[in-house]
């Protein structure tokens, strides 16, 4: 599993710059910088509150990361292989204001 930091402070999921969601995926098929881009799994706090769900949960401080980002040095058959990574969203209200930081073009 992979070490995450998130900033994405909106999202229901983040406790304290950890994911209590404990798997996310990323999105970016055709990304060629880390833009292009972002944390599918991100969540509004607002969305969250209506359902309930994610008030209660601790963050992890590792998670399973699934990635679309193929042109990634560290995508390997769609699971991220870096020991870490950073998910930046500081005034994220939808998943595409995310983005993961450790993208690196194998391009």
């Amino acid at each position: 599993m992979t070490s995450l930091k998130c900033s994405a402070h909106n999202c229901c999921y983040n406790k304290n710059s950890l994911c209590s969601r404990g798997a996310i995926n990323v999105e970016g098929a055709d990304a060629r910088y880390a833009d292009d881009t972002a944390c599918e799994s991100f969540r509004d706090q607002e969305e969250c509150a209506v359902k309930n769900s994610a008030d209660s949960c601790c963050g992890c401080e590792t998670v399973n990361i699934d990635c679309k980002a193929h042109n990634c040095t560290y995508n390997e058959h769609c699971k991220c292989t870096a020991a870490s990574i950073n998910v930046s969203g500081d005034n994220a209200h939808r998943c595409c204001d995310t983005k993961c930081d450790t993208f690196s073009c194998e391009c």
